[in-house]
């Protein structure tokens, strides 16, 4: 990552921008969300948005980050800090939740196998998914809670 930001510092103009988002260092949590609606106006039950009165989170615990990756992660943050001496500055920096929404284990399963080489769900953690879900609202969804980093650079 280092070599990438003096490279973008060589090739940007001067006031040139420079955008970074990656996740961040800590595992992705995983949760169920639970949608909670009001009735519509006929009386019956309502999955409009209009009528969404509130979502349960129900946090089930953390996937299983591959040590390696999680430890580039916080190179890439270390990356960035030394952007300031190269003639960076941050104009902006922060932290957001992304997230990634899952009708069920199965497509959770086959979405971690296909997609995902930088974490994976233990057996207990997939158990307490599976029941969570079958406690919860038919409109509940699985969710991976990613924590990304923002960092908006500016070349002078």
């Amino acid at each position: 990552m280092a070599l990438a930001v003096a490279e973008a510092h060589r090739v940007l103009a001067n006031t040139g921008w420079l955008l970074d988002l990656h996740p961040n260092d800590e595992p992705a949590a995983l949760e169920v969300w639970e949608a909670h609606f009001t009735m519509g106006d006929d009386g019956q039950a309502s999955v409009a948005p209009e009528h969404l009165q509130a979502v349960q989170r129900h946090p089930l615990g953390e996937l299983e980050g591959d040590p390696e990756i999680l430890r580039d992660f916080a190179f890439t943050n270390d990356a960035l800090a030394e952007a300031l001496e190269l003639g960076f500055e941050v104009v902006h920096s922060g932290v957001f939740d992304y997230y990634y929404s899952f009708d069920s284990v199965d497509e959770l399963n086959a979405y971690l196998e296909d997609n995902w080489e930088q974490a994976s769900a233990n057996d207990a953690l997939l158990e307490r998914a599976v029941e969570t879900l079958a406690r919860a609202a038919p409109t509940a969804k699985l969710m991976i809670v990613q924590k990304v980093v923002i960092t908006l650079l500016k070349k002078f």
